[in-house]
């Protein structure tokens, strides 16, 4: 299902741009910041040199060319490869968490890109620094918990050997027998669990905890509606199971991109210094569209300021070629960015 609409939100620092269904639902993000450097990215072309062949690991390591790195690719017997070769490849999937190489096939036999369609079949609206739907869509795809249309919540955690999925009941108001109520629940937590897997670049092993009663048919009709939701927004490798006798929808995805996450959030799970001074440039550059004469001051979190003084000089300067030179930068260690115009 490409998508309806496509917002797209252009800042000094960085462009956010996030891809809306029929309904209004974000079924996409992607964003592109200065100061960070990202070669390898999905459905690149790239030239390597296969430096290491170890079939017991499933394939063989390639030093990528422009310092990109290695990236892993994958190969079987016969495959008539040797150590040293040249090769050209496409970037299949990316670098995440847990020193997770970046994957990569021989140019001529990677697949097709079709799940990255979306950005490039509907027409791209151009938004205001600070957009609300966009600001929801990234405040969502960082978010543990998300609410159900119908009332109740999922709640997704990663940890490293897979997502788990808790699916919360309170605020809906069902009528029925407890089976019916419980088919609901379940239904609209597979659909929204599919967006929200696509939404944030998750993959790998995927584990619903769904609300019981739940027998073989109306088990078959939520791991049905997963499967549905999913393939309509992407076509990544997905294989999921019928829920099992204690209530757990398994499925696994493919990797592909980066989850989005990894690259607003440091290790904790809160926002990284980066994250939160890129914040702070969007608030800046909404008052300084509002007040084009003012000077005005950036007052940051102490950790912030400490990454903008050491990484952000090309920030500021792409700042003031858009506004003028008319920003100061400080802290008062305030717990999220704040902007003040200067007497």
């Amino acid at each position: 299902m490409p998508a309806a609409r496509i917002l797209q939100e252009v800042c000094a620092a960085e462009t956010r741009e996030v891809a809306l269904d029929e309904s209004g639902r974000p079924i996409a993000v992607r964003l592109t910041r200065l100061t960070e450097d990202r070669p390898v990215q999905i459905g690149r072309l790239m030239t390597g040199r296969l430096r290491t062949i170890s079939l017991s690991q499933g394939g063989g390591f390639v030093e990528l060319d422009g310092h990109a790195g290695d990236a892993f690719l994958r190969l079987q017997e016969g495959h008539g490869l040797t150590e040293g070769q040249s090769l050209e490849v496409r970037v299949v999937a990316e670098t995440r968490e847990g020193s997770k190489l970046p994957r990569v096939a021989l140019a001529g036999k990677s697949k097709d890109f079709r799940f990255l369609d979306p950005w490039g079949t509907a027409a791209v609206e151009r938004v205001e620094p600070g957009d609300e739907t966009v600001a929801m869509a990234f405040d969502m795809v960082i978010s543990e918990t998300v609410n159900l249309p119908g009332g109740g919540n999922i709640t997704l955690e990663r940890t490293r050997a897979l997502v788990a999925v808790d699916v919360d009941t309170s605020g809906r108001s069902d009528t029925g027998r407890a089976a019916n109520r419980a088919l609901k629940v379940n239904l609209d937590a597979a659909a929204e669990l599919a967006r929200q897997i696509r939404l944030r670049n998750l993959g790998g092993l995927i584990v619903m905890d769904c609300v019981s009663p739940l027998n073989r048919e109306a088990g078959k009709q939520v791991r049905d509606r997963f499967n549905t939701v999913f393939r309509s927004i992407s076509d990544q490798r997905v294989r999921a199971l019928l829920p099992s006798d204690l209530g757990l929808l398994q499925a696994s995805v493919e990797w592909a991109e980066t989850p989005i996450a990894e690259r607003l959030l440091d290790p904790s799970g809160s926002k990284s210094s980066r994250t939160v001074c890129f914040d702070g440039f969007r608030r800046l550059e909404q008052e300084a569209r509002a007040k084009r004469m003012d000077r005005l001051r950036l007052d940051l979190p102490g950790h912030a300021l400490a990454w903008l003084s050491k990484e952000g000089g090309e920030l500021r300067q792409a700042l003031a070629e858009k506004y003028g030179d008319r920003f100061t930068y400080d802290s008062t260690d305030p717990k999220s960015p704040i902007v003040a115009t200067v007497p």
